[in-house]
């Protein structure tokens, strides 16, 4: 019987010491994009997880905190929402959210998962 077999895989994940991030991400799909808006600029997010997102832009220096607005499309809603640019490789800032409401996360979660 198939259940019977053991069978051992052998897999090995790549250490990648770069990644620091803990959170599950998603990648959102093109057609249905998150925006995040700051500093008058939209941007289309590029993954987001529960605790962070990363979009492309050369407007932001590393460490700072920006307000702004998260547009969740499909669930059609927007709500304010505060990133800290934690780290920027050429125009890739990644960040995490340092100011948002319960319902705002709840909805990014439910988003993710």
């Amino acid at each position: 019987m198939f259940w019977n077999k053991k069978k051992i895989a052998d897999i090995e994940l790549p250490d990648d010491d770069k990644d620091q991030r803990t959170a599950y991400r998603v990648k959102p799909d093109q057609t249905r994009p998150i925006i995040l808006t700051v500093a008058g600029n939209s941007y289309q997010v590029d993954n987001i997880s529960g605790s962070g997102c990363s979009f492309r832009s050369h407007k932001f220096p590393e460490g700072v905190h920006v307000a702004g607005t998260l547009k969740i499309p499909s669930e059609d809603i927007i709500f304010p929402v505060t990133v800290h640019i934690v780290a920027r490789n050429r125009d890739m800032c990644r960040c995490e959210f340092s100011k948002i409401s319960n319902y705002a996360e709840d909805a990014i979660h439910f988003y993710v998962l």
